[in-house]
């Protein structure tokens, strides 16, 4: 009798030490303060980003994809190109929701099929972490 089991994920994390300025757009100086407090100073973090991935087993190799084969893809396509950077002078807002959603925007279009992209976390801090989640039909 054939057994079913749930879906297969991999996760990878990378490091992305970046910098960036917290703002609203069209705030005032004392606004940013206000809301976003000593956030609205540029600065820094040393970002932990977890991308997930599914998609079915390779039934010679027993791999999703090659684990240097997703780190090449990442790194080249997001980490590589945003490493140092001051992610303001490249993204409309830069909290920890939107660089999550920019994030997957970037490698989800960039995976190659059948591999999908499951999640996108971004940790900036021990207490502050960002997922965007897929939902898939079965």
């Amino acid at each position: 009798m054939p057994t079913s089991v749930g879906r297969v994920l991999l996760t990878r994390r990378y490091s992305l030490p970046a910098l960036h300025t917290l703002a609203g757009v069209g705030f005032s100086d004392e606004e940013n303060r206000r809301i976003f407090g000593g956030c609205s100073r540029l600065h820094g973090h040393d970002y932990q980003v977890e991308v997930t991935v599914t998609g079915p087993v390779d039934p010679l190799s027993g791999l999703l994809i090659g684990r240097d084969r997703l780190d090449e893809l990442v790194l080249d396509r997001l980490i590589g190109p945003l490493r140092g950077t001051n992610l303001s002078d490249r993204f409309k807002h830069t909290t920890g929701e939107a660089l999550a959603v920019e994030f997957h925007r970037i490698l989800s279009s960039h995976l190659p099929p059948p591999l999908r992209l499951r999640s996108v976390q971004v940790r900036e801090t021990a207490k502050n972490s960002f997922r965007v989640l897929d939902e898939f039909p079965e």
